[in-house]
């Protein structure tokens, strides 16, 4: 009896002594953690990077990360087509280049647009601000903001992009309650200047 009673013991104190060394390891553990974390935030924000490359349209993040290292230049022509009737539909265009704007927003800045409206050709316009931005895990989506007629920003709807031989496509439309706009973006390579 007293061999068990002595086994037990040394048993017991054998579990504590493991205890007390798996929490100091668990407690260096977390501690080093939170050390590497808050020294190492270049690596967050790579891994974050990476992680949302992967979960975006691997054409938008062709185009994204083509703009972003500098390695390809775009230009574009965008164009916008109204249904409503004879009287009040219009057609505009403009032309401007792409840039990367914060996060993983590809902007077009100050485009001057110029459209027909009412069948009167009425040369530049407004001056309209584009922003192709990550909607969600898979998709894209665009804004417009008309910044000549009271700032005003619209967001399209079933916004698609297309890669092709000679550039990309982008797609959207926008319904306000008087009528429906389709958006066109053909996107081309262009000379850098920098």
């Amino acid at each position: 009896m007293k061999i068990s009673k002595k086994n037990n013991t040394e048993n017991l104190n054998y579990l504590k002594v493991i205890k007390s060394g798996l929490f100091l390891i668990i407690t260096i553990f977390f501690l080093k953690a939170n050390t590497i974390n808050a020294s190492n935030e270049k690596l967050l924000n790579l891994t974050n990077n990476f992680v949302s490359e992967i979960t975006i349209d691997p054409v938008y993040n062709q185009l994204f990360n083509a703009i972003k290292s500098g390695r390809k230049c775009y230009n574009v022509k965008v164009i916008s087509v109204s249904v409503k009737n004879n009287n009040y539909a219009f057609t505009s265009f403009s032309v401007g280049f792409l840039k990367i704007e914060s996060g993983y927003n590809i902007a077009i800045k100050s485009l001057q647009t110029e459209f027909d409206d009412r069948r009167n050709f009425q040369g530049s316009k407004t001056i309209e601000n584009l922003v192709i931005y990550k909607k969600d895990k898979y998709n894209i989506g665009m804004t417009v903001n008309f910044k000549t007629w009271g700032n005003k920003t619209i967001k399209l709807k079933n916004v698609k992009i297309t890669k092709e031989p000679y550039g990309y496509f982008i797609t959207g439309k926008a319904t306000d309650g008087n009528r429906t706009v389709y958006y066109t973006l053909g996107i081309y390579e262009t000379t850098c200047l920098i």
